[in-house]
């Protein structure tokens, strides 16, 4: 393993002893694949940060998601890939801190405002957002209205490689 690996898995690893409590999203009953409709079929790049869907939520609308494929979240270091279960290694800076590192994530995001940073002139999105575990496989009601996200779990991702592939399933109104 190189320094640099160990040194941010050493810390991970620290920093993991002291990751705060996350509320979970409230998760839908398992459902038969034959109640779901196929929404969407999204690539979820390593190095992307958050994925927008183009899929739009209502709060209490029901979710599926099947996920496959290998990332590695240090480009050229073989022990650093990992399945949408991502490693079991978890640290405070992942936006999901109790869950492992490299992981499919989601999160439905409603934007309240957008704004220039004066000093960069970069814009700044702000939002209310719910995060929420996915893995290789998971149910979601949605927790509010807004857009849906895929990503995973880190925080440094440019030196990512790989994608997942992701199917987002709903269940159809009135099932």
């Amino acid at each position: 393993m190189d320094k640099r690996l160990r040194a941010i898995l050493c810390g991970l690893l620290g920093a993991a002893l002291f990751a705060p409590a996350v509320q979970e999203v409230p998760q839908a009953q398992p459902v038969r694949p034959d109640q779901m409709e196929l929404v969407k079929k999204v690539s979820v790049p390593a190095n992307a940060g958050w994925v927008d869907t183009g899929i739009d939520v209502n709060q209490g609308d029901e979710y599926s998601f099947q996920a496959s494929g290998e990332i590695s979240l240090q480009r050229g270091n073989p022990s650093a890939g990992c399945g949408p279960a991502g490693i079991d290694l978890m640290s405070v800076q992942q936006p999901i801190p109790n869950h492992n590192l490299g992981s499919l994530i989601g999160k439905v995001a409603q934007l309240i405002s957008v704004r220039k940073d004066e000093d960069t002139g970069e814009e700044i999105h702000d939002e209310v957002a719910e995060y929420f575990f996915i893995g290789a496989e998971n149910d979601l009601v949605a927790p509010l209205k807004g857009r849906l996200y895929l990503g995973v779990n880190e925080d440094l991702y440019k030196d990512n490689g790989g994608e997942f592939t992701v199917l987002v399933f709903r269940r159809p109104s009135g099932r």
